[in-house]
């Protein structure tokens, strides 16, 4: 079964229109041919286009190195990575959302102060990117990546020097919107907004939430941030689910998230009965037997084993529940779990400025499991707010590792960040697939080949098992 599948999805590759390693992997190159970009024509193709190939790429081939799902297709997660995923991601990120959001930010700031919606928006947006390309390939072309002109072959910054410019571009963006004059600002349509409906105090909110994030792996590899996560501390965070920064599918054809159109376009009408999507051996760990109501929420025929590491659902095992792989499940950038958690974690280390450890845990998994089971846009199963508050209250002062554990679930369905978790925390204990090539969980994309080829200043990949800066 595991060929069959994996065969079928280098199928859906082909059929959808998803650029593979070409000579469109040059970071130098505008795929637009242009000089300057309509804000309320740029942004909603900058989402869509990240979005989409988001869940398509990382989100169906990826999910299972952080093991939150048993298997998936063509996965690097034994050591070897598709040049297929790591050129279509690459070019997804410098090409398609670096590269037009470039465009609408330097047009933002040449018409001045009105415009500092705008380029606080396209500012955050990159930030986000450039954090998960470094999460990805740790040293990635930062500073000299999008002037083509001056830097035809740019550097490429280490991780800690990326992640410093991503904290500094937050708090730039930050700064544009406290600057935004009363009147004349330049009208962003609320419908090509598609988190926030043009809010700039939502957008200020999550820059300042994900320099929390960026902070916290640059805490993680050692660097001294602790006066810079106070700071961020002190400023407005979020703290309930409507603050989450989400880009909700209708469902409908051609607007549906894509773990369903890969079951239905080769499988059949769900993953219950098609058994394509299971649960990963930490999450019937940590649910099974918990009270937790997410295990009720995630997973179906839940009396039934795991599938195990590395092995696809079969009749005889549990499988994830269409409640999860449904057309209309968000793509989630940020959640208020997260934040909530990260507080927990700071308040346990000695934050004084991040308030009660026990307190924030509580609040991380309320808002956590009141997404699965109220919340998301979608639903369709559902949890009574008398049972989220009878497990939640039944909980202990929280440990480290319950934080992080905490964490993990919190993560659940973001690939990226539940890859940088694991990473940064090494909780749960995941254990390499079965037959790895490299005997351990993957740490690190292969740059795409094209970009070795073009740029001289490319370096020479590391094993895919080598530890990554942010993990010392």
């Amino acid at each position: 079964m595991k060929r069959i599948k994996i065969i079928i999805l280098l199928a859906l590759l082909m059929f959808n229109p998803v650029t593979s390693c070409d000579n469109t992997l040059d970071i130098n190159t505008d795929p637009l041919a242009a000089s300057s970009a309509d804000p309320n024509a740029v942004l909603p193709f900058v989402f869509v286009q990240y979005s989409a190939r988001k869940v398509s790429e990382l989100g169906t081939r990826i999910c299972d190195v952080s093991q939150y799902i048993s298997n998936t297709f063509n996965s690097p997660n034994r050591g070897t990575v598709s040049s297929f995923l790591t050129g279509n991601t690459w070019n997804m990120f410098y090409v398609e959302v670096l590269g037009n959001l470039s465009l609408v930010k330097t047009d933002a700031a040449a018409a001045g102060v009105t415009s500092n919606n705008v380029n606080a928006i396209a500012t955050i947006l990159m930030g986000h990117v450039f954090y998960e390309a470094t999460s990805i390939w740790e040293d990635v072309p930062f500073a000299e990546a999008l002037d083509g002109i001056t830097f035809p072959n740019p550097a490429f910054d280490d991780q800690q020097t990326v992640l410093n410019g991503i904290v500094a571009m937050y708090d730039e963006a930050i700064a544009l919107i406290d600057a935004i004059p009363a009147e004349g600002v330049f009208a962003i349509t609320p419908q090509n907004d598609m988190f926030y409906g043009a809010d700039m105090a939502s957008w200020r909110m999550l820059a300042n939430s994900l320099k929390l994030r960026t902070l916290m792996m640059l805490k993680s590899g050692g660097a001294n941030v602790d006066a810079q996560i106070n700071a961020a501390l002190g400023q407005p965070l979020m703290s309930s689910n409507d603050q989450a920064a989400v880009l909700n599918y209708s469902g409908q054809p051609g607007a549906q998230n894509a773990m369903l159109t890969i079951i239905t376009r080769f499988f059949g009408p769900d993953n219950e009965s098609q058994d394509v999507f299971g649960p990963g051996d930490p999450i019937d760990e940590l649910l099974n037997g918990s009270g937790d109501p997410r295990w009720d929420l995630w997973v179906a025929r839940n009396d039934q084993p795991a599938p195990g590491n590395d092995l696809f659902p079969d009749p005889t095992t549990s499988v994830l529940s269409n409640n999860i792989i449904r057309g209309s499940l968000p793509d989630m950038l940020m959640m208020p779990a997260e934040i909530d958690l990260y507080k927990a974690q700071l308040a346990l280390e000695g934050f004084a400025s991040a308030g009660n450890a026990e307190t924030n845990y509580r609040n991380g998994v309320r808002n956590a499991i009141t997404w699965w089971g109220q919340d998301i846009p979608g639903i369709l199963a559902t949890v009574s707010t008398g049972d989220i508050d009878a497990y939640v209250n039944g909980l202990g002062a929280p440990t480290a590792n319950d934080i992080y554990n905490q964490q993990y679930l919190a993560a659940f369905l973001q690939p990226v960040l539940a890859w940088n978790l694991y990473r940064i925390n090494k909780v749960p204990d995941l254990q390499a697939p079965p037959n790895s090539g490299i005997g351990a969980i993957l740490r690190r994309f292969t740059y795409p080949p094209d970009e070795v080829a073009a740029n001289p200043n490319a370096p020479t990949n590391k094993p895919t098992e080598t530890p990554m800066w942010f993990e010392n």
